[in-house]
């Protein structure tokens, strides 16, 4: 498979860009382990770009999480409806922005397709978002569904 099949297909697994759900509960150890690796990608991507890191806000990323379980649930990408009035009750904030996507690889290829994206890089490398939250699902068929939450 060339390079620009290999991105399509990559892009083709990700949302775009756009300005019921499961319960709460514990977050499980291998989702705990795999939001980690996101947040590591995500800031890794922002360092190498001379972006400062964002800082992760483990309340919200539980509540993120129930996103992406939904959307595995429902086998479909969408952004989150009204996400400022789910997340961000309580919260100080001017703006905000959504990364969603599924990939059957791994975090490094889901970050690497976020970044070919132009929506979603223009996300990771907003110098005005200062927090995120990231919510991972992986789902029976091993299917990773990521929601990055961010914030200023």
């Amino acid at each position: 498979m060339g390079r620009t099949r290999t991105a399509a297909t990559r892009l083709a697994l990700v949302a775009t860009l756009a300005l019921g759900l499961a319960s709460l509960g514990s977050v499980p150890a291998g989702a705990a382990t795999t939001r980690t690796n996101m947040y590591r990608a995500t800031n890794q991507s922002r360092t190498n770009h001379s972006v400062k890191k964002v800082d992760i806000h483990h309340r919200i990323s539980k509540l993120v999480r129930r996103h992406s379980v939904a959307m595995a649930k429902k086998g479909s990408l969408y952004h989150t409806g009204d996400p400022a009035g789910k997340y961000l009750d309580g919260i100080d904030w001017s703006t905000w922005g959504e990364n969603v996507g599924v990939t059957g690889g791994t975090v490094a290829s889901l970050e690497r397709a976020f970044m070919d994206s132009a929506p979603h890089r223009a996300n990771i490398l907003n110098e005005h978002f200062r927090r995120v939250a990231i919510g991972t699902y992986r789902d029976d068929d091993g299917l990773l569904w990521v929601t990055v939450f961010f914030y200023a």
